[in-house]
C-alpha cells in the first residue's frame, strides 16, 4: 500500500507536466504557422509583396499602391490572429507572443512604407527637370527613413530571438 501511495503523486506530476508540455508544443506550432504565413505575405510566390514589386517595375503605380493596401490587410489579419493566441500560463509564452507581434508590426511598417516611395516615384515620373531634383531629394530622404525601419526590424528580431530561446529552454525544446 505504501508503494501505491507514492506512485499516485508521481503519476499526477507526470500527467500535469505532459499537459503543460503539450500546451507549449501547440503554442510553438501556432507560432511556426504564423511564420509560414508571414513568409507568404512578404516573399511568397504570387504574394502581394511580389506583385507590388512587379507593378513598380512596370511603372504601374496605382496597382502597386493597391498591392500595398492588400499586403497591409494580410499583415493586420496575421497580427490580429496572434493577439488572439492564448498563452494558457505556458512559461515564457507571453514575452514570446509579445516579441512576435512587435516584430510582425515592425515588418508591416517596413513593407507598407513602400507606399510613400511609390507615391514619390509616381510624382517623379510626372515632373519636369527642375521639379525632378526636389522630388529626387525626397526619394533619398524616404530611403533614409526606410533604413530606420530596417533598424527597428533588426532590433525586434533580436528581442524575438531572445524570447524564443528562453521559451524553448524553459519548456524543454532545446
Amino acid at each position: 500500500m505504501m508503494k501505491f501511495s507514492v506512485f499516485i503523486p508521481f503519476f499526477l506530476l507526470v500527467m500535469m507536466s505532459s499537459c503543460e508540455s503539450s500546451r507549449a508544443i501547440d503554442f510553438k506550432k501556432s507560432l511556426s504557422q504564423s511564420e509560414r504565413r508571414l513568409f507568404q505575405i512578404v516573399l511568397g510566390k504570387d504574394s502581394w509583396g511580389e506583385k507590388k514589386m512587379q507593378y513598380v517595375i512596370d511603372n504601374n503605380y496605382q496597382d502597386a499602391l493597391a498591392a500595398v493596401d492588400q499586403q497591409s490587410k494580410e499583415f493586420d489579419n496575421l497580427i490580429n490572429d496572434l493577439k488572439k493566441l492564448p498563452t494558457n500560463d505556458i512559461p515564457e509564452s507571453e514575452p514570446l507572443k509579445t516579441a512576435t507581434i512587435e516584430y510582425y508590426e515592425a515588418l508591416k511598417a517596413l513593407h507598407t512604407f513602400d507606399r510613400k516611395e511609390i507615391v514619390q516615384r509616381e510624382l517623379l515620373a510626372a515632373l519636369k527637370n527642375n521639379e525632378r531634383k526636389k522630388a529626387s531629394d525626397e526619394l533619398i530622404a524616404l530611403a533614409k527613413q526606410k533604413k530606420q525601419l530596417y533598424n527597428t526590424v533588426y532590433q525586434k528580431e533580436a528581442i524575438l530571438q531572445t524570447a524564443s530561446e528562453k521559451f524553448d529552454a524553459y519548456n524543454g525544446f532545446d
